[in-house]
């Protein structure tokens, strides 16, 4: 929107950046949009704000330390995977007081990452997305075994070897579509909002809500494919039988909401075709973490982002190989 604009312009430079790099985890470039999801992370709790505030601040110092594009900084680029790196390590770990030290450190490496996956995809004209975000952190979590300072948080999914979902926890899909009762609605508005949040692994219904407002703030096509996504990581694991649990907290929705828009608004031209193809893309990307899920189990480590990663990465390279979506941006 004109007036986000033009207030974007309008903050000073340094806190600009910084905004943007926290916009860019859902592809907004705009400052407004970032100051929204801060915010939003504040709301949700005060250490996940915090770590994440640490985290783009890291992380684009460090891409202005080691004269990185001046152009792609600005553009909150080297912000965005720092965003990510803090509340996540601060889920999975035991808090401590090194821990902000090692939030730092995994957000300057996340810019390192960055900027070499930049030079390697570039020739693809592949974008590197969170998968740096995902490399340092799972490295930083599987590191905590080797340290006595730092220790595994409850969150983190202990090694084992994977089992086959109990019928008692699968979603049922006559609860889920049949049952048109207030319980039920809320059920979804619950489930799909906390998709949204959980892109950000925050598990709260207000800044789902908040951080779709920020979207729509940038473009509405935008909102409509995070919406979309978050709805299609509800509607698909119901209907497969998948654990009503992780449904209902938005964990099923978060990756699909990513997919969605990169492959429906942002590096593919916004078409009816394109959106078509993100629905396809996005519904691949719950099988797809499953599959990753089952796969990290024996080591302990969460899928993160990297379903959506590897999906879109998959679309982009066979779009310019489509003679219809063959103008990947």
């Amino acid at each position: 929107m004109n007036w986000s604009l033009s207030i974007d312009k309008a903050i000073p430079r340094p806190l600009r950046v910084i905004f943007r790099g926290a916009g860019q985890v859902f592809f907004c470039c705009n400052a407004v949009t970032g100051l929204i999801f801060l915010i939003a992370l504040y709301v949700g709790g005060i250490t996940a704000g915090l770590a994440a505030t640490v985290g783009v601040v890291s992380s684009t110092v460090a891409a202005y330390l080691l004269g990185f594009s001046e152009d792609d900084i600005d553009a909150g680029l080297y912000g965005f995977n720092g965003t990510l790196v803090g509340p996540c390590l601060f889920l999975f770990l035991e808090h401590t007081p090194q821990l902000w030290l090692y939030v730092v450190l995994a957000s300057v490496l996340s810019t390192v990452v960055l900027a070499a996956l930049m030079r390697i995809l570039q020739p693809y004209n592949i974008p590197a997305s969170t998968s740096p975000f995902v490399l340092t952190c799972w490295m930083f979590m599987a590191a905590v075994y080797a340290f006595d300072g730092f220790a595994r948080g409850p969150v983190l999914p202990p090694p084992g070897i994977p089992s086959i979902i109990a019928e008692t926890t699968a979603a049922s899909t006559d609860a889920w579509f049949n049952a048109f009762t207030q319980d039920a609605a809320i059920a979804w508005c619950t489930a799909i909002s906390k998709g949204i949040g959980e892109v950000m692994f925050a598990d709260s219904v207000i800044v789902g809500a908040l951080f779709l407002i920020g979207i729509a703030i940038t473009s509405l096509r935008g909102a409509f494919m995070a919406l979309s996504g978050a709805i299609v990581g509800v509607v698909v694991p119901v209907l497969l039988g998948a654990d009503k649990t992780l449904i209902e907290m938005g964990l099923y929705a978060f990756n699909p909401v990513l997919t969605m828009m990169a492959v429906g608004w942002v590096f593919l031209k916004p078409t009816t075709g394109s959106a078509l193809l993100a629905l396809l893309a996005g519904i691949l990307t719950i099988i797809c973490q499953a599959g990753l899920a089952n796969f990290l189990a024996p080591i302990g480590l969460p899928t993160l982002t990297f379903p959506f990663v590897l999906v879109m990465w998959m679309f982009l390279f066979a779009a310019g190989k489509s003679r219809y979506w063959g103008n990947a941006s």
